[in-house]
């Protein structure tokens, strides 16, 4: 789920650029492209399947420029519908997230086990008068 999480970042990200949105949602889909179904909640499956079945390509030998394509073809309330599922993935998969600082805190608590002992002594320091 953490791949699937962190594509997902990226194709908000794309959604969030300024320019034309058929440009924004085509490099938005490059992402999700890459993001497996059982790796998504369930509640949000559907979403991922309206957006494959919507924007994918059916050859891989371009696949970028068959995906503009997919979303050239896209009416505005299609373009909508788009942005709006590909937020409700992210929405989904952000609930199963862990908070930022828990996540570092987690990540240096696996990594430090103890002090170095280059600090040692600079805490010493603090406390003699």
């Amino acid at each position: 789920m953490a791949d699937a999480w962190h594509e997902l970042q990226n194709a908000i990200r794309a959604l969030r650029k300024q320019g034309d949105i058929r440009v924004r949602l085509a490099e938005a889909y490059r992402h999700l492209d890459k993001v497996r179904l059982k790796d998504l909640p369930s509640e949000v499956r559907q979403d991922h399947d309206w957006l494959y079945t919507h924007l994918h390509p059916c050859s891989v030998d371009s696949v970028l420029t068959e995906i503009r394509t997919a979303v050239e073809r896209l009416s505005a309330a299609q373009l909508s519908e788009a942005v709006h599922r590909i937020v409700a993935l992210h929405t989904g998969l952000q609930q199963y997230q862990p908070p930022a600082g828990q996540a570092a805190t987690k990540r240096v608590a696996c990594n430090m086990e103890k002090p170095p002992d280059r600090e040692k002594p600079k805490q010493l320091e603090l406390w003699n008068f």
